[in-house]
């Protein structure tokens, strides 16, 4: 069962929703405007593309965004696909599905903000700068040689209501052995975790891979979900990732 089938089937937040709000659709321009202001707000230089809709942050990261409509959809749920683009480092974009849930449609674009601003987007301006945590880097072996990694890790978002707030960096320690075995030899890859566990056991996950599904991942995610404590509980994680060839590694 995947992500936004379980978001379809029942309210995930039971919020009542405003009926009247819900008259007046979310457009991608409002949107957009919304992300310029927050962007604008946080110090982040942004330049409104003229010609499509999107928005270029210190001159050299694209941020596009579509609206995903469906009659299936739950009203109280916002979906939006974001496409984070550089032109050397990532021209392809970094491609992420995020939800946004509220009563009203300025509620549901601030979640949906709110979402990818505290996630994906840290991550990626870190791995832009090349900022990184020495702790946390590692090697792999690419063509007969040992390259070092840099990994931007976005917070540990969790949902639900957790008796013992999970320490550390369980999802990347999850993960850490394996993605050494499966990077790509390329500038940047980069992971999207995200798993829940619903009141009667069924498990959600999803697990993207520089925007391909990873199954070694996803296997490891659903096993991960199936030891957590607070049986019959929701409970959720989820967690962003970049993974930088170190400068030095370049050829």
């Amino acid at each position: 069962m995947g992500l936004f089938d379980f978001l379809r089937k029942k309210n995930p937040a039971n919020i009542q929703v405003d009926k009247q709000a819900q008259l007046m659709p979310v457009t991608n321009a409002y949107l957009l405007k919304e992300l310029e202001n927050r962007l604008s707000a946080s110090g982040y230089d942004v330049q409104k593309n003229q010609q499509y809709e999107s928005l270029t942050i210190n001159a050299e990261l694209e941020i596009a965004t579509a609206i995903i409509d469906s009659p299936d959809n739950h009203p109280a749920i916002l979906h939006v696909k974001f496409l984070s683009i550089h032109p050397t480092c990532f021209p392809d974009g970094i491609d992420e599905n995020i939800v946004g849930i509220g009563a009203t449609p300025e509620e549901k674009v601030q979640s949906v903000l709110n979402n990818y601003l505290n996630t994906t987007f840290p991550p990626i301006m870190q791995s832009l700068s090349d900022n990184h945590n020495p702790a946390i880097d590692f090697y792999t072996s690419i063509e007969n040689l040992d390259v070092q990694w840099h990994p931007a890790l976005g917070v540990l978002a969790l949902q639900g209501k957790w008796d013992q707030v999970p320490t550390g960096e369980p999802l990347f320690g999850l993960i850490k052995e394996k993605i050494q075995r499966n990077l790509n030899n390329q500038k940047f890859n980069w992971l999207k975790l995200y798993v829940a566990r619903q009141q009667n056991g069924e498990i959600i996950s999803d697990c993207l891979l520089n925007n391909e599904p990873w199954q070694q991942g996803l296997d490891e995610l659903n096993a991960y979900a199936k030891q957590w404590p607070q049986q019959a509980s929701f409970l959720g994680q989820k967690q962003f990732m970049i993974f930088r060839r170190c400068d030095a590694f370049d050829k």
